[in-house]
């Protein structure tokens, strides 16, 4: 295992950092473990924030835990149990209230910031530009103190911050990618590059798996790259009870679930039709677990925690026989896969196809992205491939139409299932060149409670998100893995 990691796996520790920065803690929201629970999540994640120690030279290490509207003692009790020696509310409601020295000037004396969870858009429209904007850049970039946050603190971190103050899921760009729900509410892109942006070069979604933002997250990088010519955005998908603490560019994964490091490769294509499905292709996709380290600078993985398994492609799967056709909203459809998953509130399993047709070596869920399931389902199609890591996964959504024909059961198009839904584009995850792949040592928080569901890493998974094969004449082989006109 050794010698496969630093073969595989390993980069220079030494890589150059990307800013001058101290500890950069983000953590994908969820509730944090109780005082005195040394076994929590938020135990291990939270104490790195303050690792850095008093960077201010006055005998003291202060947290000061910023928000926009009233907030309990919990946090500040939480950093002082953690070795604080202060913490401290600082409630900002208004940009009146941010340019007030006499509320957020006590920001400027602390060792580290973290900034609660609420509303990125309001964060945005509240402390930009101001002067607590500047206090939190001084502890940060001058004193080299430690800043993060969780949920919209944690999204506020990055360098294209997704604040535009509107309820964007997963289907509303599977279904348009220039939803209006990309747009600031006030007319304006929903993406800032004017912000906090202390991680760079990267667009952070929180509760990834949980509320089933892949399709969401992989929405904004494609809007990111085309508002700032720049293709070569990292999207990170942060699990509840999940994180990320970066020193210098390398991020260590902290917590109960997974962090999803999502990238374009020089394969891939980006199509944003306005009223039509997002297509977009070959996007590498990381999923990693507590122990595994990346680097943001050079988006490559450092090392991995032990228990990794090394994968090889156990090759492609006979040839497919039949037509047949699956629509996205038909849960009676799913019998079309080789394989589907049950998640909760049941137990976690895979269910194998009784009879045929079917699509060999694919797991499938239809009506993925129902917003009663959706985070259970992105959760167990993950845990799925770790099982099969050479399939591939298929999630369709309803308004989504799979089809194959006879004479080329091999290909599947995508298409419109008809009826008064929009076409919604289906999203593959292409397990062909997964290269490694581990579980989580904790319960999944999507877990039915059985504890059967933990959440899987997988190095190297490629996802496509194809519809609207009439315009652009894309196919994907089931057999091959390969996109084909």
């Amino acid at each position: 295992m050794r010698t496969w990691l630093s073969s595989m796996l390993a980069v220079a520790l030494s890589a150059s950092p990307a800013y001058a920065l101290g500890t950069v803690m983000v953590a994908g929201g969820g509730s944090e473990g109780d005082i005195g629970d040394t076994s929590s999540w938020s135990y291990r994640l939270y104490a790195r924030l303050i690792e850095a120690g008093d960077v201010n030279g006055d005998g003291q290490i202060t947290v000061a835990i910023i928000a926009s509207s009233n907030q309990s003692e919990f946090i500040p009790q939480y950093f002082e149990w953690l070795g604080a020696t202060d913490a401290f509310n600082v409630i900002v409601p208004t940009r009146n209230a941010a340019n007030n020295s006499a509320i957020v000037d006590r920001v400027r004396g602390a060792d580290a910031v973290f900034i609660k969870g609420g509303d990125q858009g309001v964060y945005y429209d509240l402390w930009n530009g101001t002067r607590l904007e500047d206090n939190i850049r001084y502890v940060a970039e001058t004193l080299s103190g430690g800043v993060g946050g969780t949920s919209a603190g944690a999204m506020s971190q990055s360098q294209y911050a997704l604040a535009g103050s509107q309820d964007l899921v997963s289907l509303d760009v599977l279904t348009d990618a220039q939803t209006r729900y990309l747009d600031d509410t006030d007319g304006g892109s929903g993406i800032h590059t004017d912000f906090l942006g202390f991680i760079a070069n990267t667009v952070i979604d929180s509760h990834f798996n949980d509320r089933g933002r892949l399709a969401r997250l992989l929405g904004v990088m494609a809007k990111a790259s085309a508002d700032n010519a720049q293709p070569g955005i990292l999207g990170i998908g942060l699990s509840d009870q999940t994180g990320l603490a970066v020193r210098n560019s390398q991020a260590e994964v902290i917590g109960v679930g997974s962090v999803s490091f999502l990238q374009q490769t020089p394969q891939t294509v980006v199509q944003r039709p306005a009223g039509a499905p997002l297509y977009m292709t070959n996007v590498r996709a990381d999923m990693l677990t507590e122990g595994w380290r990346f680097n943001l600078q050079d988006k490559t993985i450092v090392s991995a925690p032990a228990g990794t398994e090394a994968v090889t492609y156990a090759g492609d799967s006979p040839a497919n026989r039949t037509a047949l056709s699956i629509r996205g909203d038909s849960t009676r459809s799913e019998r079309f896969y080789a394989l589907k998953t049950t998640y909760a509130p049941q137990s976690y399993a895979l269910v194998p196809a009784v009879q045929r047709p079917f699509i060999l070596n694919a797991i499938g869920i239809n009506d993925s992205q129902n917003a009663d399931n959706r985070g259970p389902i992105q959760e167990t199609v993950w845990r799925a491939l770790y099982d099969y890591p050479s399939y591939s996964g298929i999630l369709m959504s309803a308004g989504g139409l799979i089809s194959r024909s006879a004479d080329n059961p091999d290909l599947l198009s995508f298409s419109r299932a008809g009826g008064s839904a929009p076409e919604a584009a289906s999203v593959i995850l292409d397990g062909k060149l997964v290269s490694a792949k581990g579980l989580s040592p904790y319960v999944s928080t999507a877990d039915s409670g059985d504890g059967s569901l933990r959440a899987a890493a997988l190095v190297n998974l490629r996802v496509h998100v194809l519809g609207q094969t009439n315009t652009w004449g894309t196919f994907y082989n089931s057999r091959t893995h390969t996109l084909q006109p």
